[in-house]
């Protein structure tokens, strides 16, 4: 069914039909409409054109609501800001750098000739990332604001300013909401919410002055729906979205930071295989879920920086499309799906 959905929903497809079914020469409309008229009525014939009209005109709004969309995520400014990078000479900070999203990250910017200061709490990189040149490794406790700080002096004099920030580092825990011990929530929102606020005050202030960067936030699904067991990564993945929409007004607006020209990026995938959902793997595909390729995330990131834009990724697997417009719907509709779901 999911496969039928959308080339429905896609104007090139219900746009051919209706024109062949409407305004086509009579030498094609009419056997057409013949061969149809053996599987459905007259009245269905007409209904079938109905609603192929109103396909074509939503095709149409959701494609120029795209547009607009990706307009606006990027300060509605049509031309992009690739032109403004030469990327061997590029610097990319990359939190959680030695494994999962943020190893892929790290090894698919440096195979662009970019520079990538890699921050992780591990004594070394994995010994394979270690012989690469374009990756230098900064040991770097992301929820300590002192240690940010002098990571950050450290970078800027041994390499310069970076122009990209990819706050990925991330850890998860489940437990339901009356069974969190306070250590967890503190360390899940020091390291999920509360380290991007240190590192964008360690590096987006050179990024205003010159009137140039990139931030990437690693958002989740999360952001969009709260299920148990898992509330609190939940929880910090919303305030990572609400981080990346504030900071994306305050960078542009006149009155404060006036630098539309810097480009954040929120990535919002579905569980992935990496060490973060191994042991609960069995249990996220006995309901159903899937586990997507890391690679597939770490490639759109890696793709929406070299384009020199701006905006949301949702990487959602076979979960239903419809997840990330739900704190849109009414209450009662939300509330009735995740009862039904939960």
């Amino acid at each position: 069914m999911a496969s039928l959905i959308k080339p429905a929903f896609n104007p090139a497809v219900s746009g051919a039909l209706l024109l062949a079914l409407t305004q086509a020469p009579a030498s094609i409309r009419d056997p057409l409409a013949d061969t149809l008229r053996q599987y459905i009525s007259t009245s269905g014939l007409d209904r079938t054109v109905t609603a192929l009209k109103w396909l074509f005109g939503i095709g149409l709004y959701r494609i120029a609501s795209d547009f607009l969309g990706d307009l606006a995520q990027n300060n509605f400014r049509l031309r992009s800001e690739r032109h403004r990078y030469d990327w061997p000479k590029e610097i990319a900070v990359v939190t959680g750098a030695a494994s999962g999203f943020g190893r892929l990250i790290s090894e698919g910017l440096a195979s662009h000739g970019i520079n990538v200061m890699a921050l992780d709490l591990v004594d070394s990189l994995p010994k394979d990332m270690q012989p690469n040149p374009k990756i230098h490794y900064y040991k770097c406790d992301v929820t300590d604001p002192e240690a940010v700080n002098r990571t950050a002096s450290l970078i800027q004099t041994s390499h310069g300013d970076p122009s990209i920030l990819i706050n990925n580092a991330g850890i998860a825990f489940n437990s339901l909401i009356l069974d969190c011990k306070p250590a967890q929530l503190r360390k899940i929102f020091d390291v999920n919410v509360i380290a991007h606020y240190y590192t964008i005050g360690a590096f987006v202030p050179a990024m205003i002055k010159a009137k140039k960067g990139h931030i990437v936030t690693l958002a989740s699904m999360a952001s969009f729906i709260s299920t148990p067991p898992i509330v609190p990564y939940c929880n910090t993945k919303v305030a990572a979205l609400s981080l990346h929409e504030g900071l994306a007004t305050e960078l542009r607006s006149k009155e404060m930071h006036n630098a539309p020209e810097i480009k954040l990026t929120c990535v919002h995938p579905t569980f992935a295989a990496t060490a973060m959902t191994r042991e609960h793997a069995e249990t996220i595909r006995g309901n159903g879920m899937e586990l997507i390729d890391p690679r597939l995330v770490s490639d759109a990131v890696v793709r929406q920086i070299l384009r020199g834009k701006g905006g949301q990724i949702i990487l959602n697997g076979k979960a239903p499309d419809f997840i990330s417009s739900m704190r849109g719907w009414p209450h009662w509709l939300s509330g009735s799906l995740m009862n039904l779901l939960f």
